[in-house]
Parts: C-alpha cells; structure tokens; sequence
C-alpha cells in the first residue's frame, strides 16, 4: 500500500471538514445532494424530472411478486405450503416459543371496579425479561372466554384510551381481557414512562443483534396465550384475540402462528404486502424478505379453518389498509378457507369511520366474539354502554421511575445480547472466505455486479459524465474531474457535504494529482424519491421507507449501496485505467465503503468520516445522526464492523469515529474497538492498516 493511501485527510483538512459537516448537519439532510445545488463547477448528474424513478421501480418490483401469489388447487397442496410459510416466518423474524418457561406472573396492583376488576400485572415472556400488562376480569367465577388484546401505534400502549377501553368493555360483556405493552412502548420505553416511538432505529438496533420487533412482539404474544391459558378463570378452549392498526397486524401474525386462538378480529390492518412498499408502515410490521416468498393472503390462510373477520375503515388514510387492498387478500384467503370446507369462518365488515377502534366497531367486535368465540347471543348485557377512561395511574403497574430492570428494553437488551454475542468465539471457526459470505447474504448482496455497458460524455473541460449498467440492472451516472490524466483515484460519497465545500475537496484532490468520482447513490440527491421523503415526513429516520421497502423485497438499501460502489470500481479499473482506488465516505456511505472494500481487491483504500466503529448500542438516541438504512440485519451476531474492517482487503481510516447513534467514542470505547480488530487480524491473519480516531 502506498504511504499517501494511509494519509487520505490532512490532518487540518479534517478538523476543517468537520466543522463544515456540522455546520451542515442541521440543513443538510444525507438525501440532499451535493450535486443538486447551483454551483457551476459541479454540473447535474440528471435532467430534471418529477417522475420518481426509484418508488416506481420499488412498487412495480412488489407488483410482479403479488402476481406470483396464486391460490392453491387443493388441499394437499396448501397443507405442504403452509408448512413451508410456517418455516419462514420463524426464520425471517427469530421469535421464539417459551412455553416451558414459568410465567412468574406478579400482581402488583388490584382494583375493583363496576363489573370488572382490574389486575395490573408483570409476567415472564422469555428468560430474565417481564412485561407489563392490564388484567380485566369480569364479576363472577367463570370460567370466562378470553381475550388478547394487542396495542397500536400508541408510544403510551395500554394507557391509551381506545385499548385501554376495550379491556372494560370486553370485560363488562364476560370476557377475561389481557392488554399486553407492545415491546419498547407503554411501560418499556427506555425510560419509565417516558414514552417514545417503538420502531425506527429502535427496531433497526434489535435488527443488527439478529432480532426483529416483529418477532418480539409474536414472542410476547405467544406468552400472552401461555397466561391466559393458565388462569384458572380462563375457559383456555375459548381464547379470541383482537387489535387495530399495529395491534391488528399483531393480531394477524399471533392468530397465524398460534393455534389457541380460535377466533379473532384484526382491525384497519389488512391489506397487502404490496401495498407495505413505499408506504408509511412500522418496522414491526416488517417481515424481512416477505414478498420475495408470501403475501398477506396467505397469512389470513395460516388461520383457517378457526375464525376470523377483518374490520376495516373506508375512510382510512393509509392505503396499506385500504379496504380495496384488504379484498385483494381476501379474494385468495377465501379460496383457502374454502379448500379446508370453512369458507362461513373468513368474514370483512366495513365501517364509514377513519383509521382507530371506534366504539361502534367495538359493540360488533363484542356481537361477533358472542356469536363466533362465546356461544351466546350477538347483544348481549352490557356491551352497548361507553365507559369513562381511566387514568393513567389506575392503569400503572409501578409508580414513576420505580421499574425494575427486570422489564427489559431495547436499549438494555441489545446492550446485553450484542456483549454475548461478542463474546461468543464461534466465528474463529470460519475462513476468511466463509466470513465474507455469511456477510453477503445478511447484505442481500446477490452475485457480484459485473459491467453491462457504459456510456460517458464530456461535460466541459474538468468533468465528464459516466452513464454505467450492471448485469443486474443496476445503472448509475458518475461525473469523473481528472485534469491530470491520473492513474489514481478518490471516489467521494458524502452527501451532507455542500457543492462549495465538495468542490473544494475535489480541486483538492485533483492538485495532489488524483482523479475524483462522484456519484448519487440509490435514494440520494438526484435519486432521491419524492414520495419516500414525504413519507418518511419529519418525524421518522431518513430512508425509513426505502429501506423497508427494499427489506420486504429480499434486498437491504446497505446492500445497494455496497453494489452501487463494487460497480464504480469496475468501471473505474476498465475504464478509467484505474491502478489505485480509494473510496471515502461520510457516515452510512462510511460504512458501505468499508464494506465494499470486502468484495472486491480493487480497492486499496478507504477513509470514513463521522461513521460508527460499532454497532454495539451504548445509549440510544430518539434523534438520528444516521439514516434508517444504517440498520443491517445480524451485523453484530457476524462479527461487527470490527470484523469488517480486519477483513477488508483496503487499508481503513475512520476519521471521528462514532457509536451507532453518532455520538463520539470515549477512549475505553475506542481503545476496544481497535482491540477487536486486532484480535480479528490475528486469528484470519489479515495484515490490512487499520487507524480509528474520534
């Protein structure tokens, strides 16, 4: 390696960069491109256009997969197929089944009120994690019919007034109601009752210690069915479940999966897979990969023959829920039903209402639970009358600030699972080569791009524009500044810098004799979709859309990224006549470089700025300091970006070096990271420069 590969940023030129970076931070989001500003000296890369280009390639993508979807022609058929979609979702999710566990179930609060009492309670749902949860249990002995009642997209969870408002009617109406706080919300927000948004990065953090909030939330629910079962007045042939929103999604996925419940009501949820793309869905409700395998209509199949009716909105907003889209579901889940001879057990009903659980659609939940679940009559005593809210404190399990570490949260449990999953010596069992490929696929990287064709033009005397195709459809324009006809190349992704500042580490560049490329990636500047950003709207991650869209469809946007990069460097070596390539990156660019640099040998450098060193939560933040595509599934459980770096092939330097939510490295934190990587170095004799500085 070359001593000025090693010495990418002068170190006054760093100090400075940062300084512009931060400056930027607050205006300049990683979507706004450094090419799209009006300077002359950096031309566009496209011409200008209000077709979006990557969410109408994302939804015809998820187009062509619901086509694939058909109804199976018998029984036998399906019976093997549903066994196979079984299998997925249990791979695809991780949730877990602790049946044998004891629910140390603990009442901690108990409360009579007219016609019910209400019990506020914790019970155990997988080793050393409890949850919290409200208990309804009508007057008398029982045993009663019972209910799982699971929450939306409420950050206070069971407190909320329309949930917590089904548990008292269901009550009042005969059934034992169980209102259950959804992972990382209510009661198991970070802090106690501090109450924050569940999804986002904090789904993405569970995500990189190899867990999804979907299959949390089914592990939950599952031990929700485990208590339920085990009360004494609790009629455990008689369990039903119900939820609307995020709830009715849980709803859907626990009645798929767990075989006690016998009826059940999943409320403005249903709709298609396809419809999740491009969409404004949580990341629990993420199925990775999903579309490339199923779609909804089949988990709706997983319940049949027991009962089930969807209740939905026609004035609901987001067409994830539409009730158009929940009959495209229908149409093949009826087939199914009809195949197991119980067609009369899959029902709709549409209400002229907005997206929530109204109480006219909860007097029908109570009619259909009487009639399908219960036995008894549709109007029965006591299911008409609206009940007053509780307050919060009546609903608390503990008082403020006095709960117990032994209700997990995200940020305690990824904390404690990526420390055993470091731990855990295992990968000194691989080959650098098995390495690289267990990273791939957790990438969704497919085979390696190869050069299709390309295509470039002068521009004007310092640029030329590059138009560049992969096998895999990929195409990608680059503009290429190379005054000096250099052999020596510095590919630059950092799309917070602005076009002054990028253009001034261009001449940079090009006066100490390098040749510069610079190019939008997949989702960024010119390629950033209109529609994704208004989606994403101001209170969610940048590329919250494109990233689980792309996730749904068996890619990861990192994974893009990453090929995007591998493409420009082969263009660069073919066409550019390429003997050095460096590649330099700001923040989730920083980490696509490194990673590029795993796949292909061609790389010889790679210097990050303001990219995490780990991905090891330490603290969790609700700002974000990098996008939602940061995120990669099992990072941790492979070995961290510490691996990466002993792995790559270039010579690494990250330049203030963060944690995964942006916040600098202490020195302890520093000093294991680069430990780490060391110890990596060693066991897969790997011999790379590695320099870390925050």
């Amino acid at each position: 390696m070359s001593a000025d590969l090693r010495i990418s940023f002068p170190r006054l030129f760093v100090l400075s960069l940062g300084l512009t970076l931060a400056a930027h931070s607050s205006q300049a989001q990683l979507d706004d491109s450094a090419m799209n500003k009006n300077n002359d000296s950096i031309p566009s890369l496209y011409n200008k256009s209000d077709y979006d280009v990557l969410a109408t390639n994302l939804d015809t993508e998820a187009a062509r997969q619901f086509r694939k979807i058909i109804a199976p022609s018998s029984l036998e058929n399906w019976n093997g197929r549903k066994k196979a979609i079984h299998e997925f979702i249990q791979l695809k999710t991780n949730y877990k089944r602790f049946h044998d566990l004891p629910l140390n179930l603990t009442e901690h609060v108990s409360k009579q009120y007219k016609g019910y009492q209400l019990k506020n309670v914790t019970f155990q749902t997988r080793p050393n994690s409890n949850t919290t949860a409200n208990l309804f249990v009508p007057e008398g002995n029982g045993p009663f019919p019972a209910i799982l009642v699971m929450m939306g997209h409420s950050t206070n969870g069971k407190f909320y007034e329309n949930y917590q408002l089904l548990g008292q009617d269901l009550a009042k109406a005969g059934y034992v109601a169980l209102l259950v706080d959804p992972w990382g919300a209510g009661e198991r927000s970070t802090e106690h009752l501090n109450f924050e948004y569940h999804g986002a990065h904090l789904g993405g953090h569970l995500m990189d210690v190899g867990e999804t909030l979907m299959g949390m939330q089914i592990t939950d629910n599952l031990r929700g069915i485990d208590l339920l079962s085990s009360l004494p007045y609790v009629n455990k042939e008689l369990i039903g479940a119900t939820g609307a929103s995020g709830g009715g999604n849980q709803t859907m996925w626990i009645t798929a999966v767990d075989e006690r419940i016998k009826a059940a009501i999943p409320v403005v949820s249903v709709g298609t897979f396809e419809s999740y793309v491009m969409n404004a869905n949580c990341i629990c409700e993420l199925l990775p990969d999903g579309l490339s395998f199923l779609e909804e209509s089949e988990i709706l199949g997983l319940v049949a023959p027991r009962k089930l009716c969807m209740f939905n909105a026609l004035q609901d907003a987001n067409k994830a829920f539409y009730p158009s889209e929940m009959f495209r579901s229908y149409r093949i889940a009826n087939q199914i039903y009809r195949l197991n001879h119980a067609e009369k057990h899959l029902s709709y009903q549409l209400f002229n209402l907005p997206h929530g659980y109204a109480p006219e659609m909860r007097h029908q939940m109570i009619d259909w639970f009487n009639v399908n679940l219960a036995n008894k009559p549709a109007n029965s005593e006591g299911n008409r009358k609206n009940s007053p809210a509780l307050k919060q404190t009546e609903l608390q399990v503990f008082a403020q600030g006095q709960r117990p570490s032994s209700v997990t949260t995200t940020e305690q449990y990824c904390k404690e699972t990526a420390a055993q999953l470091l731990a855990d010596d295992a990968w000194k069992k691989l080959s650098k080569a098995q390495a690289i490929a267990a990273l791939k696929e957790n990438l969704r990287l497919g085979e390696s791009p190869q050069l299709q064709q390309v295509k470039s033009a002068v521009v004007d005397q310092k640029w030329t524009r590059y138009q560049v195709n992969g096998n895999g459809g990929q195409e990608i324009t680059a503009l290429v500044s190379n005054p000096g006809n250099s052999s020596k190349f510095k590919f630059i992704f950092m799309p917070d810098l602005g076009k002054g500042e990028l253009s001034k580490l261009v001449k940079q560049h090009n006066e100490a004799g390098y040749g510069v490329l610079i190019a939008d990636l997949t989702g960024l500047g010119e390629q950033a979709s209109a529609e994704a950003q208004k989606s994403d709207g101001t209170s969610l991650p940048k590329f919250h859309t494109v990233s689980r869209s792309h996730m749904w469809l068996g890619r990861t946007t990192m994974g893009e990224w990453i090929s995007e990069m591998l493409l420009l460097t082969a263009m660069g070596k073919k066409e550019l006549q390429a003997k050095e390539i460096e590649l330099i990156g700001a923040k989730d660019m920083g980490v696509a470089a490194v990673l590029a640099s795993l796949f292909s040998a061609d790389i010889q450098g790679v210097s990050t700025y303001q990219a995490p060193a780990s991905y090891v939560v330490n603290q969790v933040k609700k700002e974000s300091f990098y996008t939602q595509a940061i995120h990669i599934p099992q990072i941790i459980n492979w070995g961290d970006l510490s691996m990466a770096m002993a792995l790559a092939n270039a010579d690494i330097q990250m330049f203030e070096a963060k944690d995964i939510v942006g916040n600098a490295l202490s020195t302890e934190q520093l000093a294991a990271v680069t430990q780490r990587v060391k110890d990596y170095q060693k066991a897969l004799k790997t011999k790379n420069n590695v320099l870390i500085k925050n």
